[in-house]
C-alpha cells in the first residue's frame, strides 16, 4: 500500500502524542492514591414522635384507597356498576398519589413511601386497563404486593422504634 508507510517524522509525532498520553494518564493515576476521607456523617435520626408523625402522614393519604377499594372490589366481583367504581377509584388513588409524592420522609419510611408511590402507579395502570386482563391482572398485583411491603417495612421500623403498630387495614 503506497500510502501506508510513514516516514519516521510521521512515526516520531505518533509517538510522541502517545507519550504525551501516557504521561498524562500516569500523572492522572499518581493523585488516585490518596487515602478516602472519612465517610459523611449520619443524618439526624428523627425523634420518635417526627417518626411517628411521618409515617401516620404516609398512612393517612393511602388510608382513603383502602376504605375505597370495598366498593370496587364488591362490584368487580358482581361485575355490576363496575364503570362507575372504577372512575371513583381512579380518582381517590391519583389524589392519594399527588398527596404522597408531596409528603417528606427519611430513612427507611422514605424507602416505603417510595413503594407507596409505585403501588399507587401500578394500581392506576390497572385501573386503566380492561378488567381481567392480563395487563389489568400484573399491575394489580404489584400494586398489592407494593403496598404490603410498604406497610410491613414501616412495622418494622415501628417495631425497632417500640412505637404501637399502624392498623393493618389502613393499607391495603
Amino acid at each position: 500500500m503506497p500510502g501506508s508507510a510513514r516516514s519516521p517524522a510521521d512515526r516520531s509525532t505518533a509517538w510522541t502524542s502517545y507519550d504525551l498520553l501516557v504521561a498524562l494518564a500516569l500523572a492522572g493515576c499518581h493523585g488516585s492514591k490518596r487515602q478516602p476521607g472519612p465517610p459523611p456523617p449520619a443524618p439526624p435520626k428523627p425523634s420518635f414522635r417526627a417518626l411517628d408523625a411521618e409515617q401516620q402522614r404516609l398512612v393517612a393519604d393511602y388510608e382513603p384507597v383502602s376504605r375505597a377499594l370495598t366498593g370496587y372490589e364488591l362490584a368487580y366481583r358482581d361485575r355490576q356498576g363496575l364503570a362507575a367504581e372504577t372512575s371513583a377509584l381512579r380518582g381517590v388513588v391519583a389524589t392519594a398519589l399527588g398527596r404522597l409524592r408531596r409528603d417528606e420522609a427519611t430513612g427507611g419510611t422514605a424507602r416505603a413511601k417510595a413503594l407507596l408511590v409505585a403501588g399507587l402507579e401500578a394500581r392506576a395502570r390497572a385501573l386503566g386497563e380492561p378488567a381481567a386482563s392480563a395487563a389489568y391482572l400484573s399491575a394489580w398485583n404489584h400494586s398489592v404486593v407494593d403496598a404490603r411491603r410498604a406497610l410491613t417495612l414501616m412495622q418494622d421500623i415501628r417495631d425497632r422504634e417500640r412505637l404501637i403498630p399502624l392498623p393493618e387495614d389502613s393499607i391495603s
